[in-house]
């Protein structure tokens, strides 16, 4: 079986938790692609996770933070289990706080942030009104691995009333935002 992990922001597809995931399952193979969060629109980042599902003939995602936001977005076209590490629930408001915290927003900057929250008005809330529903589809396991003490998101909870039709949900204490304890979860 082919797993894709999409990282998070700051991050690349040769990451920490790209590795713990290769050396957790031996017996699958895990294809971790770099995202230019930074130069690419959120509808690029997408296109490139669609086609890296077709090329790879990916039957799972796990998708950390920000990368998790976008393996929630990815099921309007992924059927197949789906793991959402501590994932970015307030996109938008995340981006302003923690990306572009900087300084003044540039005109690319500003750019940027209102290509996520067109992104995030047609995409991930399309994917959480069908959640909400009940309409989720039943080959797409929804699955979140959520850590109690996110120094960065904070409170994953009010994530969970976004995605009441999930499958699991495991929760750890002592591992913060970056969360590297995959070998306690069992993503099978």
């Amino acid at each position: 079986m082919t797993i894709m992990y999409i990282h998070g922001y700051g991050s690349n597809g040769n990451a920490t938790k790209g590795q713990l995931l290769r050396t957790m399952l031996p017996q699958h193979r895990v294809v971790s692609p770099t995202f230019d969060y930074d130069h690419c629109t959120p509808w690029q980042i997408q296109t490139q996770i669609r086609e890296t599902i077709e090329k790879e003939d990916v039957r799972m995602i796990v998708g950390s933070s920000f990368g998790g936001y976008h393996a929630l977005c990815a099921t309007a076209c992924f059927h197949g289990p789906v793991w959402a590490v501590n994932p970015a629930r307030d996109v938008v408001a995340t981006i302003g706080r923690v990306i572009l915290a900087s300084g003044p927003a540039s005109p690319e900057a500003a750019e940027y942030l209102n290509a996520y929250k067109e992104f995030d008005s047609k995409v991930f809330r399309r994917q959480v009104q069908l959640n909400q529903s009940g309409r989720w589809p039943a080959d797409t396991p929804l699955n979140f691995a959520l850590s109690t003490d996110d120094e960065l998101l904070g409170d994953h909870r009010p994530l969970l009333d976004l995605f009441p039709c999930h499958d699991r949900v495991v929760w750890k204490d002592g591992c913060g935002h970056r969360f590297l304890r995959f070998e306690e979860i069992d993503l099978l």
